[in-house]
C-alpha cells in the first residue's frame, strides 16, 4: 500500500459515501461535511478530489445492479484511487454525475459558515 496522506484518505472515505447504493439523507450529508471540513483542504481542492480522484473509481458502483452498500476499506481506496493534481472541475454530464453533484451541493451548504 502506497503512502497517502491520512487526511486525503479521510476525504476519500467520506466522499465514498456518495457512491454507496444507499439513500442519502441529512445525517449522511452532515457527517460527510464534518469529516471533509476537518481535512484542511479548500473547497476547490475537495471538489477536485471528488471529481478527479473518487468519481472515476467509484462511480461504477452506482451503475451496478448489486452495488456496494457497506462501504470500502481504506486499503481498497488507497489501492485504487490515484492522487491527482488539483484542477478546476465541473460535474460529469451524466445521470450519475448529476446525482453526485446534487449530493455535493447538499454537502457544500453544510460546509458554509453558519
Amino acid at each position: 500500500m502506497d503512502l497517502v496522506d491520512a487526511n486525503r484518505v479521510q476525504v476519500w472515505q467520506a466522499l465514498s459515501e456518495l457512491f454507496l447504493d444507499t439513500e442519502m439523507g441529512d445525517t449522511t450529508y452532515e457527517w460527510v461535511a464534518q469529516r471533509i471540513s476537518q481535512s484542511g483542504y479548500t473547497l476547490q481542492q475537495l471538489q477536485s478530489i471528488l471529481w478527479n480522484e473518487v468519481y472515476p473509481v467509484l462511480q461504477g458502483n452506482l451503475k451496478s445492479m448489486v452495488g456496494e452498500w457497506a462501504g470500502w476499506t481504506d486499503e481498497f481506496l488507497v489501492e485504487h484511487i490515484v492522487v491527482r493534481e488539483y484542477a478546476a472541475t465541473a460535474p460529469h454530464n451524466s445521470r450519475i454525475g448529476e446525482e453526485i453533484n446534487r449530493c455535493w451541493e447538499q454537502i457544500v451548504v453544510r460546509l458554509a459558515p453558519r
